[in-house]
């Protein structure tokens, strides 16, 4: 009788990092890496050790944080894909989800419009205005002027479109988490 007491007190899960798969989130629709976790619940008795009660294996959306229960009978398939950080970080760099830039001569419309990548819109409007009065063809004297203008056109048509936006950052590997509430919001 006082087993099913002491089970509900000292009963803990505890997560063991396996290494990484390179999936599509069935929530989100993101492909990308995800953590692979063994999950196990363990459960303390008085003067007897820590003993495994339940195990199985977890994947984690890097991007929305939802996790996945591996059923046992896919388990091994999972265990043969696994990367380990150095291999992802290695298949990352050569796909475009790593892509921001640094590989490549193309730039971002981040750095286009000379902002941050976190910048709110009305940062992203103040940079547009401030490079199209450096850049417009009619009042600069920069032979470039007008492909900068181009350009600066085109990253202000694509950031300031938040769905486009949200679309371009998932293209060049950005991932935005939804921001949490605030006491204040409850």
């Amino acid at each position: 009788m006082v087993l099913p007491l002491l089970y509900g007190l000292g009963a803990k899960d505890y997560l063991e990092p396996k290494g990484f798969l390179l999936l599509t989130c069935q929530k989100c629709k993101i492909p990308g890496p995800f953590a692979v976790f063994d999950s196990k619940r363990k459960v303390t008795l008085y003067s007897i050790p820590t003993i495994s009660v339940r195990e199985q294996m977890v994947l984690e959306c890097r991007s929305c944080t939802q996790r996945f229960a591996v059923p046992p009978e896919m388990r091994q398939g999972f265990l043969d894909q696994v990367l380990t950080e150095e291999e992802l970080l290695a298949r990352l760099r050569r796909t475009s989800l790593a892509r921001i830039g640094q590989d490549s001569n193309e730039r971002t419309f981040y750095q286009v419009l000379q902002v941050d990548p976190s910048a709110d819109p009305e940062v992203i409007e103040a940079a547009f205005r401030r490079l199209a009065l450096k850049y417009h063809p009619d009042t600069s004297t920069d032979p470039e002027a007008s492909s900068r203008m181009r350009e600066i056109l085109e990253a202000k048509a694509c950031l300031g479109n938040p769905d486009r936006r949200l679309s371009y950052d998932r293209s060049i590997g950005i991932v935005r988490r939804t921001p949490g509430l605030r006491p204040e919001d409850i």
